[in-house]
């Protein structure tokens, strides 16, 4: 029997036909009244939901919070809302649904009964494991969808930020597909405490976020203790033997600890280092100090101002010279990205760059480099230049689409183009890696391992990636003439790499004793200050272009 039918939303909704079903949930009871047969129309798994908890049952793991702003006040005061999941079919894949409607609520102030419709939208929703953890994007646009509901239901949720204790110990000793497999389970252990209502997500490196609706600092104490507890309850079984781990997390609640994902994300990094310098498998909460306060706003203004640049082209390439080891003549360029403030001052790279990738703006910025990349190789025919990629950007969809745009197919700019990828990026997903060095290849250019011998797994998986180059990394050449240790690892690395026939250059060169001690282990190329610092002055308007 329908409750109160005749109210004029509710007959509203009756109309949506053959394409949407109306709902009629009621919170106290959780029992849902239904207009047109949801378990038919969109081929759920066990039919018609009952309940609130029978749709949860359905939800995709990781995809159960919306990922719109769901609550909004029409004119007249009421709140409606609008999100979008994903439901499991009787064939065991998920299909996209759109869910309107209106929230009641009673005299005191509570939300009583929830007024909708369901209906079908064209969404890939995939069963993958891999695919039901939201990226970086999608976990703020949940925790800033989580902040909203919050807030209307007058309620908290709660933000969890995770990282495996000594995964750099576990990488050295076993190597990168082994910590692969570690952060697999530890992940997968998160996600079966948090169960159908929690949200997952990788949020960079080894940092996974967990995000728990209707979820209080006293809930979230119980919640973490679960998480540590599952995590380091047995040893994980790896290709490399067992292992035994931990885990760190740093948390607050939504929305009286952040107001934005933006802030919800940094206060919970904040927390998770918190936590990590108390030793292993600790918890610490945000806890606002005034450093803190002052460092959040420092990464909010600097993230403002990133993004007014971007709008207003305020993005620059400064240019520093590779020269030929041999003959001391300049090859070609690195291309590194500059931001100007509104007055034309140049912002300092090491200002705004870290706060790019934390946030996850870095994207953008090799986006830009690319295509101010692009201009300069058509401006100068002769002109060969290198650009970084981020890890973020390896195999993203985006950034090959602007490349594509702005370079692919013509190869007299991709034949003297260089992608420089770091070696850690390249190699954390050794599969993705491969198929993203194969497509530049095939593209024409020319690809790099950058900060060669920095990583964990220098020696590993080298020979899979088809590339042309590595570039030492400049901590192993600052100072090399007074280190024999540096000089014995040096000559390794270079002979590695002759070893598959790749390039060497040589960064942070500073001096001519250090290039003649380069040149004599086998380097065939010189970046750094003793050949020049990176000049915003195009190299066409020096004179000092390289001939190719």
């Amino acid at each position: 029997m329908l409750r109160q039918a005749s109210e004029p939303h509710w007959a509203a909704l009756a109309l949506a036909g053959s394409s949407a079903c109306a709902y009629d949930w009621i919170l106290d009871s959780d029992t849902v009244d239904w207009i047109g047969d949801p378990g038919a129309m969109f081929g759920l798994a066990g039919g018609t939901p009952k309940s609130r908890a029978d749709i949860l049952a359905l939800m995709r793991p990781g995809a159960r919070l919306p990922l719109d702003k769901p609550v909004t006040r029409s004119a007249d005061g009421r709140e409606i809302f609008h999100g979008r999941y994903a439901l499991r079919t009787e064939s065991g894949a998920y299909v996209g649904i759109e869910d309107r409607g209106l929230i009641l609520r009673n005299a005191a102030g509570d939300i009583e009964r929830v007024l909708g419709t369901l209906s079908l939208v064209e969404t890939d929703f995939q069963s993958d494991e891999r695919t039901s953890h939201l990226d970086r994007s999608q976990m703020r646009d949940a925790i800033d969808a989580a902040i909203d509901w919050a807030s209307s239901c007058n309620t908290e949720a709660a933000l969890l930020m995770t990282s495996i204790d000594g995964l750099g110990a576990i990488n050295d000793a076993y190597g990168l597909d082994v910590a692969d497999e570690v952060i697999a389970e530890t992940t997968r252990r998160i996600q079966a405490v948090l169960g159908p209502d929690g949200a997952i997500g990788r949020v960079g490196g080894n940092k996974v976020a967990a995000l728990l609706l209707d979820c209080d600092e006293a809930s979230l104490q119980s919640q973490a203790d679960r998480l540590l507890e599952a995590v380091q309850a047995s040893v994980i079984a790896t290709s490399g033997g067992a292992i035994a781990t931990t885990i760190s997390i740093g948390a607050l609640t939504l929305p009286s600890g952040a107001e934005s994902s933006q802030v919800a994300l940094m206060r919970a990094e904040d927390a998770l280092a918190q936590a990590k310098q108390a030793g292993r498998s600790n918890l610490a909460v945000y806890d606002a100090s005034p450093e803190r306060e002052a460092s959040r706003k420092k990464k909010v203004a600097i993230t403002a101002e990133i993004v007014a640049a971007l709008r207003a082209d305020r993005f620059r390439l400064a240019y520093q010279p590779l020269v030929c080891a041999r003959t001391g003549r300049i090859e070609s360029y690195e291309a590194l990205i500059r931001m100007l403030r509104e007055d034309g001052s140049v912002v300092p790279a090491g200002d705004f760059i870290p706060v790019a990738e934390e946030l996850g703006l870095v994207r953008d910025l090799d986006r830009r480099v690319l295509e101010l990349a692009a201009v300069a190789l058509k401006r100068a025919p002769t002109l060969k230049l290198a650009i970084n990629v981020s890890g973020m950007s390896v195999g993203d969809q985006i950034w090959m689409k602007t490349f594509n745009r702005q370079v692919a197919g013509d190869r007299s700019i991709t034949s003297r183009l260089t992608v420089e990828v770091t070696e850690t990026a390249a190699l954390h997903d050794i599969e993705e890696g491969i198929r993203f060095v194969k497509w530049l290849r095939q593209s024409g250019c020319r690809v790099a391992i950058d900060d060669f011998g920095a990583g964990y797994t220098s020696f590993r998986n080298l020979q899979t990636l088809d590339l042309n180059c590595v570039k030492i990394d400049g901590s192993f050449v600052k100072g090399i003439a007074r280190r024999p240790d540096n000089q014995a690892f040096v000559r390794t690395l270079v002979s590695l790499a002759k070893t598959f026939n790749l390039e060497v250059v040589a960064e942070w060169v500073g001096s001519k004793e250090e290039a003649a001690l380069l040149r004599a282990l086998g380097a065939d190329k010189f970046q750094g200050a003793y050949y020049g610092m990176p000049d915003m002055t195009p190299p066409w308007d020096r004179g000092t272009q390289n001939s190719g």
